[in-house]
């Protein structure tokens, strides 16, 4: 297949792009089928009561210099004295501001939500008694005696493809949900054991239990690397929880100083920076561009405020939209995208990466990538025509070498793959997307397209612009841009040396996901 280079017309997609596609889909439809577990089987009534009982909402208000701030996720009791199990980071004082930034509180309540969304709601103080950062658990005290509660199953015991359920309070929602599926992997991930499952899990399942048919808790739910559909929900093992309870408070790790990791990244990057507010740094360039770089749930981001979204009306800011998603797909490394205020529609230009991954080379990399290409982007609304900015790839090895290195990279994650002619490796997913993955200009370009840019005419195309520069907003990774024929791609772009299998998957993952999420929002729209 030869039709993915970047940056030019691709006459050939239509045909060869496009058969290949057809055929990658039904391969990984015909593989769902294949690897398709057995699900969990209902639960008895008991066992809901119970779950509902020992299954609490964990309401968290901060107060910080930004006024006050509000987040929740889940947790379960584990004992009848009122103690319960969540995720550290379901109760950090360190949180993300209104612009993305980092927040530190200066106070926290936490209130543990019993019942929530039903009549016997109760609402209930809890105090954080122990929070280790490091495993990702905190062990709360409520006031009040539980004598309903959850005990722990052995971890080890359970094998692969069992049954389980995941409990908690996802995206916030006030009832609480108890999803079936099964175990998928006894995983070691950076170093941390973790049971892999199945079972969906979104924002706000955070420290919710994953409990077998007899209730005991085999896990506490704590990472999502991509939502609904993919194998790639983790859990801290039940036998991790009873071991750290067996250790004394004394021994738990310090609570993380915001901004240490990125403060020794930037110190070891030759940059010039400064700290403002706990965990936010200032990166100043001799082109009167101010790069900021924090650290925010295992993530680096880099970025820079532009302004408000060019237009004086919303029909030209939707234009200018388009013209922002066009922008992205000469990025080499980073995003347009937008924050809604409420009042005014705010335009970023950012990159994100997790923190296991940078390095000081790779946040000097970055940060000088921002800088420059918010230049070019004021340049393009001057509309003076910038080009095209070939001289901001990293470069590195030729082509050929570099191929061979992401073939290593790609075959070390153990994802099922397929190259294909002119140096593209393809992903299929679950959830009939295919990844696509090549090196360009030095760069690992994993990408899926999602086919034409919604919207019947160019003004319908610009609304629906705005809305997908704030997706952009909250991806992880990636970004969705228009390419020259106004057709849309989900896609990231990562230099070569920073790539890992483990990072690969994810970026192929998190890919399925987001394309995925698109066509049941906006329906599949043929190329242009």
């Amino acid at each position: 297949m030869t039709g993915f280079t970047k940056f030019s017309q691709r006459p050939s997609r239509r045909g060869t792009v496009a058969r290949t596609l057809i055929a990658l889909i039904a391969i990984a439809s015909l593989t769902a089928l294949a690897i398709a577990p057995v699900r969990a089987q209902a639960l008895s009534a008991d066992a809901v009561e119970q779950i509902k009982n020992t299954v609490v909402l964990v309401d968290v208000t901060l107060q910080t210099p930004e006024g006050e701030l509000r987040s929740s996720g889940s947790g379960f009791v584990i004992s009848p004295d009122g103690e319960l199990i969540t995720n550290a980071h379901v109760v950090s004082m360190v949180t993300e501001g209104t612009r993305g930034n980092t927040v530190v509180a200066e106070e926290r309540a936490i209130e543990a939500v019993f019942h929530s969304g039903s009549p016997q709601e109760q609402r209930v103080p809890a105090l954080v008694v122990r929070e280790n950062h490091d495993l990702d658990l905190a062990l709360l005290k409520l006031d009040e005696p539980t004598p309903v509660y959850l005990n722990f199953a052995d971890s080890e015991a359970v094998p692969e493809t069992a049954g389980i359920y995941a409990a908690g309070h996802p995206l916030g929602l006030s009832e609480i949900s108890i999803r079936t599926g099964t175990v998928t992997a006894h995983r070691t991930w950076q170093g941390r054991r973790y049971i892999e499952h199945d079972a969906l899990a979104e924002e706000g399942n955070s420290g919710g239990p994953v409990v077998l048919a007899d209730t005991s808790v085999l896990g506490v739910h704590t990472l999502t690397l991509v939502s609904s559909g993919m194998l790639t929900k983790f859990a801290i093992p039940s036998n991790v929880v009873t071991e750290w309870l067996q250790t004394p408070e004394t021994e738990d790790p310090p609570i993380p100083i915001p901004g240490k990791g990125v403060r020794e990244l930037l110190a070891a990057s030759n940059l010039i920076y400064e700290e403002g507010d706990p965990g936010n740094f200032i990166i100043p360039y001799d082109n009167d561009v101010t790069v900021h770089a924090h650290e925010f749930q295992d993530f680096l981001r880099v970025y820079s405020l532009i302004g408000e979204l060019p237009g004086e009306n919303r029909l030209l800011q939707g234009y200018a939209a388009l013209e922002a998603l066009r922008f992205n797909y000469t990025d080499p490394i980073g995003r347009l995208s937008l924050f809604d205020t409420g009042d005014d529609l705010m335009l970023y230009w950012e990159c994100q990466v997790p923190m296991l991954m940078a390095s000081a080379e790779y946040l000097n990399t970055i940060a000088t990538i921002a800088a420059n290409q918010v230049e070019r982007w004021h340049a393009t609304v001057r509309a003076e025509q910038p080009g095209e900015p070939t001289d901001l790839y990293p470069g590195g090895e030729d082509e050929a070498l570099q191929t061979d290195r992401l073939r290593e990279q790609i075959a070390a994650s153990d994802l099922i793959h397929e190259e294909l002619e002119g140096g593209a490796f393809s992903v299929p997913y679950d959830n009939d997307v295919v990844v696509l993955s090549r090196i360009y200009r030095g760069m690992v370009w994993t990408f899926s397209y999602t086919g034409g840019m919604p919207g019947a005419t160019r003004a319908e195309q610009g609304q629906i612009a705005i809305e997908l520069l704030k997706r952009n907003w909250s991806d992880p990774l990636g970004r969705l841009s228009v390419d020259s024929d106004y057709d849309l791609t989900w896609e990231s772009q990562v230099p070569i040396d920073f790539l890992t299998p483990d990072y690969f998957a994810i970026l192929a993952a998190t890919a399925a996901t987001q394309v995925g999420d698109f066509i049941e929002t906006y329906g599949s729209i043929p190329f242009n």
